[in-house]
């Protein structure tokens, strides 16, 4: 492979992992490419959990042998991993695989165990690190932090047009949630949620729209992956990485298939990036409740609906009108703004004027990323390399 070559593919994988498809790559490995970037993280937290091993009722001595032990694995289980793959035995590992896996999980939960028979705390410990190893592996994986700063720089060019759209297309959902905010049954049902009721209710909604999304999101995948010429494919990379790789490329540029876990990216990015937005739209239709209800709605009125006293927050005098914030007006404020989250997310998909603001810009750069995708793989293909996406199950 020429150094042109590789610089283009530096480059071009670069580009996919500041857009939070990190799994465009290809061979993209959790052994090679994620969990050995957790390898200064998951050491930090093997060391604070081995030090946290320590008893204030054991000797010093003991104290010292347990950290010293997990020490001594730690490094052991470093020296040994490099040994076997015939690398400085003091490198950093270029692959994650079962051995440090179990190295990290289960020695820190087997100190308490050895030196005091806890074995509450050793469960505790393993399904902890289980816990961690799993975040850490998806937030790496899939490029987590770099997909937020891509929604958010999305998010910003885009508070205009959310903004106009609050004023253009959202009036009859403000007048609809608007009438509900002064139905006393609202205010009882929201009123009767104690406990953790409220948070699984707001929760449910949300559910409720991400599986609409999923449902929804294979056709959309489909469509955009699609291609009605090597021409048309190669005008969307244009001003990307990949672009100088084009007077190399074939004819004929194949649409290559994806795997379960590239599809899983790019319904993660199209979560991250609309969902930033809805969030905003429903805050937003949140503070209209809140400011609306504090006008209209007295302590009176809302203790009458509820049957029961109200819980107040702030309060202050404009007007002469003494305007109340309540715990049960932020209930109710809650539910709507959920409920208005609900019914944009449908809405962005199914209705042209909201898809239009939501949806569309979007789909324009999830298909640039396919097209750069498939002149990515021909280039690595030409190259002399087999695509070692072939391998996973699809």
């Amino acid at each position: 492979m020429s150094q042109d070559t590789v610089a283009i593919r530096s480059r071009t994988e670069a580009w996919f992992v500041s857009r939070g498809v990190p799994h465009f790559i290809a061979g993209y490995s959790a052994a090679r490419d994620v969990l050995t970037r957790a390898v200064p993280l998951l050491s930090f937290v093997f060391v604070a959990e081995v030090l946290g091993a320590a008893n204030l009722a054991w000797p010093w001595w003991a104290n010292a042998l347990a950290v010293l032990g997990g020490l001594a694995i730690l490094v052991a289980a470093w020296v040994g991993a490099n040994a076997l793959r015939h690398r400085p035995l003091l490198a950093r590992p270029n692959s994650v695989g079962a051995p440090e896996i179990a190295v990290f999980v289960l020695v820190p939960a087997l100190l308490p165990l050895a030196f005091g028979g806890q074995f509450v705390s050793a469960a505790v410990t393993a399904v902890a690190n289980l816990v961690i190893l799993g975040a850490i592996y998806v937030g790496t994986s899939y490029a987590v932090l770099p997909m937020l700063r891509w929604a958010f720089i999305r998010f910003g060019r885009q508070l205009g047009d959310i903004l106009r759209l609050l004023v253009r297309a959202l009036p009859l959902l403000l007048l609809f949630v608007t009438f509900l905010f002064l139905q006393n049954e609202v205010w009882q049902t929201t009123a009767d949620l104690f406990g953790p009721w409220y948070p699984i209710l707001l929760g449910s909604i949300a559910l409720l729209a991400v599986l609409f999304l999923g449902t929804r999101l294979p056709r959309e995948v489909e469509r955009l992956s699609r291609f009605a010429s090597t021409e048309e494919m190669a005008g969307l990379v244009r001003g990307t990485p990949i672009e100088p790789a084009l007077a190399g490329a074939p004819a004929i540029i194949d649409e290559p298939r994806m795997t379960r876990r590239q599809r899983g990216n790019v319904f993660l990015v199209a979560l991250f990036s609309q969902g930033l937005q809805i969030l905003l739209v429903s805050v937003l239709i949140g503070i209209v409740m809140v400011a609306f209800g504090m006008v209209t709605v007295s302590p009176e009125l809302a203790s009458s609906w509820t049957g029961e006293p109200v819980h107040e927050v702030a309060s202050f005098e404009l007007f002469g009108r003494n305007l109340v914030l309540t715990q049960e007006m932020l209930r109710v404020a809650g539910f709507l703004a959920a409920f208005s989250a609900m019914y944009v997310t449908v809405s962005a998909v199914n209705d042209e004027a909201y898809r239009a603001e939501f949806y569309d810009e979007l789909a324009a750069e999830l298909r640039q990323a396919f097209a750069v995708r498939a002149v990515y793989l021909a280039t690595v293909a030409r190259s002399g390399q087999r695509d070692p996406d072939s391998r996973e199950s699809g």
